[in-house]
């Protein structure tokens, strides 16, 4: 289906976003939508240091690793699933932001006919006091959200 909405797949690397790849590449193929993976460079207060800069580059920008992260993430991916390899026609962005604001603003600019990510690894509580990044994007999404948890597959 050449004219296909693309699917917005949102990763974080964990376990959840490893789960939500797969759903989201075998869905593409299904139905013959190209796929964006997106990952929101973030480091929050209660996670300092996420993006770490290289040994050789203590000036690299937290985008430039972040992209080095999601390579990393999707390589590890599809050795654990090899019957189902990340499409090389998937489009990679890195971009700074606050994680739900910024992946609805992203779906948004690029016509997505689907968002898709993980559950998120809060616990309960947690996640009922701030709320998950997950709910927050299902909220204000203007299309349709899957939200993808790692022990469903």
């Amino acid at each position: 289906m050449a004219g296909e909405a693309p699917i917005l797949l949102a990763v974080d690397f964990s376990e959840d976003s490893g789960a939500a790849l797969n759903w989201a590449c075998d869905h593409a193929a299904v139905v013959g939508a190209p796929l964006v993976i997106l990952h929101v460079v973030h480091d929050p207060a209660n996670a300092p240091g996420t993006y770490k800069p290289s040994a050789q580059d203590p000036l690299e920008p937290n985008t430039d690793v972040a992209e080095r992260k999601l390579v990393r993430f999707l390589e590890r991916m599809g050795r654990k699933n090899l019957h189902l390899p990340v499409p090389e026609s998937a489009t990679l962005l890195c971009v700074e932001g606050l994680p739900a604001p910024k992946i609805v603003e992203i779906a948004q600019d690029h016509g997505a006919g689907l968002l898709v990510l993980g559950s998120g690894s809060h616990n309960g509580l947690e996640r009922f006091v701030r709320g998950s990044t997950a709910h927050k994007v299902a909220r204000h999404a203007q299309m349709p959200v899957t939200i993808v948890r790692a022990d469903s597959q």
